[in-house]
């Protein structure tokens, strides 16, 4: 499912690229530089949450999050390569980059509202 959105995804773009006369570079720029902001948005999130955990629960966090981090990578990397030789495959990892940082961002988000929340 989550393939299909992707290709989805990229056919818009494609069309969209298109009709504005990007080339498939300027689309994996693009893609990159939103990777980026979401990636800044995630570090945020987890500085957050990071501030009003218990010691304890800190070096919790701090083991799971760079597990999530190399699972995230490792998992955009595995999608993409099904389009591996194609001039399309960093945009594909870059959207799957964005979504499962976008994803856990929102996980951090909630639990730092859960922890600040009488």
């Amino acid at each position: 499912m989550k393939r299909a959105k992707i290709v989805i995804f990229c056919i818009l773009m494609l069309n969209i690229a298109q009709a504005k006369d990007l080339t498939q570079a300027d689309l994996n720029q693009a893609a990159s530089q939103h990777y980026s902001s979401s990636d800044f948005m995630l570090n945020k999130a987890y500085k957050q949450l990071m501030g009003v955990l218990e010691k304890d629960r800190k070096g919790e966090l701090k083991k799971a999050q760079e597990a999530w981090l190399k699972f995230r990578d490792l998992n955009a990397k595995f999608i993409a390569n099904g389009y591996k030789g194609g001039s399309i495959a960093p945009l594909i990892q870059y959207q799957a980059l964005i979504e499962l940082t976008q994803n856990r961002t929102a996980e951090l988000t909630k639990m730092h509202l859960e922890a600040i929340t009488p």
